[in-house]
């Protein structure tokens, strides 16, 4: 572009000050996302990339979970040349330290085996790796927040109660892009109880093999889960049937959740890549709709150039210059913002994005070509719509007419569409939200605080009278297994002398835990028996009893049926109801949760003072506690926050759309100035102008209504089929998706019009 195209671009781009602003604003606005989101995207699809070993790095799972029993791997090993190293892994936040002054704070600790340093690049930055029982290697930070800059190896470290824990190591914090999370300390696994990882009773521990370089261990899966079958109790009572060798970078997007690492959904950054291209697209229609709008008013400015001796070629490159040359400015501005708006970017996805490890000389190459490339795409139908005009058109008025095609309008239409359908998409995402938080679970949830149990079985009546001193304390229990953690998990074969294999949850609790949960129980008429049972609808079901069981096979003995209990949801809606075992919890039985149930009557107060009054009792031991209903809704936290994302980025395109049919209306209008002018000197009234202009374009935002429908419910028809209870599609919420569609179209489209048709139609002749 010479320079005086350039002065008489600039000049045009101030003499049209709303095509300008649009432009410009609406690009850097979407540019601004399509950063963010790309740098995010590229960040969750790099997770563990830095791991020397990671081709060579498989996490052990079956297909209804990824937990192990505590041998398994070393047998693997023995009985597999092909495995070099393994590691167990198990993590704990129950756990807390003392601090040199006394105080007692919580501690996250991950027990892994001492390969774990050796198989995944996590350097260690001070000292050595663990090798006896009682060594531990500890995170940089938590070594600066302990011992500040005194250099933390050969000191003690009060885990516990206990100060055996020698320090001879400290590990350099976990990067954010690694799906193993963030712990303040790695313990040897074998600190853990003897009783639970010398057996494999448990199924209680992730597994990660690695084998050695050149070797292949998926060719032997079907040996491997033929040697499971002897070794493992899952699989030699037929309980897991499969095995698989997930490759370390694949764990990262897997549904079975293990100890220690965190996950994300594959389906949600497809999601967010679906979003960049959205965003993308809109973008570029909107410019091509005001450009091509604008092309009749730049007309005369081609016409002259050509009959000076200007060919389609030079035209053609000019105003595709001028297309990049606004793409760039958007981008300076979008990079501002993206600075200012990165904190709020990070806590709106839960990540964490530090913009300085991503500007590198590529980045910063392949980004500004990017930009060229999609400024060469913005520009490419108006430039051969302007270039390839006859002159003569231009002076006879042809040419202006011919922008009133449909062009603009289908792509208002499609802009529409995709404006809807994420509407749609965020109704029916909160509606299914809101559905699951309060979903009838089959229990009360209300006023229930649950705490992480400290105490010791002798001290259980004391704490109980010490909380029923605390007013507003209605029930106090002490159980093994909640609503909440789901309870253990058993397996039984040939019950009831058929054979067949069930799967049950259990319970163990005592007489209050009924009442606070506000149960619903139909005693069975047996006398009540220290090792009877209730059992759930369900269970009922699965034994396949007819009417009201006395009794059923326990493993290999007859267990008294005290009751019946209503079924009730011990998981989330994702899920269907299971058999449910409840047991009484005996005196001498450890418990793991103290469940309180409060009045109504300032419940934030009662549940301060009896924080307080538990942490008196327990020493200032720190602890996990919380509300049962609370703590439930979390489950759902994840489907809140998708629609939250959802929410902002259909509110993005709807201020897209708004933009772009705002200018769209601005200079159709204007370009049917004459006409409204003739109509109205001929007795139109304000009214029929404004139902004439508003309807031209309401047409294409109803094509654009009947496209989103179906096309929103076939995703969020998929999306519902994850859970076992779900919302129904109503026909408000596509009703109501349409209504404001409308609304803020005809509220654009309507005010312009009233502006254009209100106007004097002498003056408008005059300027024809």
């Amino acid at each position: 572009m010479n320079f005086l195209d350039l002065k008489v671009f600039v000049r045009s781009l101030i003499r049209n000050k709303l095509y300008s602003i649009i432009t410009i604003i609406g690009f850097a606005v979407s540019l601004t996302f399509v950063i963010l989101l790309s740098i995010y995207i590229r960040q969750e699809l790099s997770v563990d990339d830095f791991h020397v070993n990671k081709d060579r790095i498989v996490r052990m799972e079956g297909e209804d979970g990824a937990n192990w029993g505590a041998l398994v791997a070393q047998h693997m090993q023995d009985a597999f040349p092909e495995i070099e190293a393994y590691t167990r892994i198990y993590e704990s936040r129950s756990g807390y330290v003392t601090t040199a002054d006394g105080n007692k704070q919580l501690m996250f600790t991950l027990f892994v085996d001492t390969a774990f340093l050796d198989m995944f690049s996590f350097p260690i930055i001070e000292g050595r790796n663990f090798q006896a029982k009682y060594e531990v290697v500890i995170s940089r930070s938590f070594a600066r927040k302990m011992f500040g800059e005194e250099s933390a190896l050969g000191k003690n470290l009060n885990y516990n109660e206990n100060a055996d824990w020698l320090i001879v190591g400290v590990v350099d914090d976990f990067p954010k892009n690694t799906q193993f999370k963030a712990c303040d300390a790695l313990f040897n696994f074998n600190c853990l109880n003897d009783n639970w990882i010398g057996n494999n009773n448990s199924a209680a521990f992730a597994t990660y093999l690695m084998t050695k370089p050149g070797a292949e261990l998926t060719s032997k899966i079907p040996l491997i889960v033929e040697f499971l079958k002897k070794d493992f109790w899952m699989y030699g009572d037929n309980y897991r049937k499969q095995l698989f060798l997930e490759p370390l970078k694949e764990v990262y997007w897997s549904s079975k959740a293990t100890y220690g690492i965190q996950r994300n959904s594959r389906m949600f950054v497809s999601m967010m890549m679906a979003i960049v291209g959205v965003i993308l697209i809109l973008a570029l229609i909107n410019y091509n709709n005001l450009s091509v709008a604008r092309v009749g008013f730049r007309a005369k400015e081609s016409a002259i150039k050509k009959l000076l001796g200007s060919n389609n070629r030079a035209l053609f490159r000019q105003f595709v210059t001028e297309s990049v040359s606004l793409c760039y400015v958007a981008f300076i501005l979008a990079c501002i913002w993206v600075v200012s708006v990165t904190p709020w970017f990070n806590n709106l996805l839960k990540t964490h994005i530090e913009l300085s490890q991503h500007i590198t000389f590529t980045t910063v190459l392949f980004t500004l070509l990017g930009v060229g490339i999609i400024g060469v795409i913005a520009g490419i139908i108006p430039a051969f719509i302007i270039s390839n005009f006859n002159p003569v058109a231009v002076v006879k008025g042809a040419f202006r007419k011919k922008t009133k095609g449909v062009y603009s309008k289908v792509l208002i239409s499609f802009q529409y569409c995709v404006a809807i359908t994420l509407i749609i998409c965020t109704l029916v995402i909160w509606k299914q939200t809101d559905f699951m938080r309060n979903y009838k679970v089959g229990y009360n949830k209300e006023n229930i605080i649950w705490l992480d149990n400290k105490i010791s079985i002798g001290q259980k009546e004391a704490l109980q009278s010490e909380f029923e001193r605390i007013p507003g304390v209605q029930f106090v229990s002490f159980v093994r297994g909640t609503p909440i953690d789901g309870g253990n998990n058993q397996t039984m074969t040939d019950y009831a002398g058929t054979g067949k294999q069930i799967s049950f949850q259990r319970f163990e609790v005592d007489s209050n835990f009924f009442n606070m949960l506000d149960l619903q129980v139909i005693s069975s008429g047996a006398a009540y028996d220290k090792d009877g049972v209730w059992l759930n609808e369900t269970a009922v079901k699965a034994i396949e009893a007819q009417g009201m069981p006395q009794e059923f096979m326990y493993y290999d003995q007859k267990c008294p049926v005290l009751g019946i209990v209503k079924d009730f949801h011990i998981d989330d809606l994702t899920n269907e109801i299971e058999p449910l075992i409840i047991a009484p919890i005996q005196p001498d039985q450890g418990f793991w949760t103290i469940l309180v149930k409060i009045s109504s009557e300032n419940p934030a107060g009662t549940f301060e003072n009896i924080k307080k009054t538990y942490s008196h009792f327990i020493d200032q031991k720190p602890f996990d506690s919380g509300f049962m209903d609370q703590t439930l809704n979390e489950w759902y936290e994840s489907e809140a926050h998708t629609a939250r994302l959802v929410g902002y980025f259909s509110l993005l395109a709807i201020v897209l759309c708004m933009m772009g049919i705002l200018a769209m209306a601005t200079y159709f209008i204007q370009q049917r100035i004459k006409e409204i002018g003739v109509r109205r000197v001929n007795g139109a009234t304000i009214n029929e102008i404004l139902y004439m202009l508003v309807g031209s374009f309401m047409k294409w935002i109803l094509l654009a209504f009947v496209l989103a429908c179906p096309l929103s419910w076939y995703i969020m028809n998929r999306w519902l089929q994850d859970f076992a209870y779900r919302t129904n599609l109503g026909l408000w919420l596509f009703l109501g998706a349409g209504c404001m569609a409308f609304f803020i179209a005809a509220l654009i489209v309507g005010w312009q019009s009233v502006k254009a048709a209100s106007e004097n139609p002498v003056k408008a002749l005059q300027n024809e």
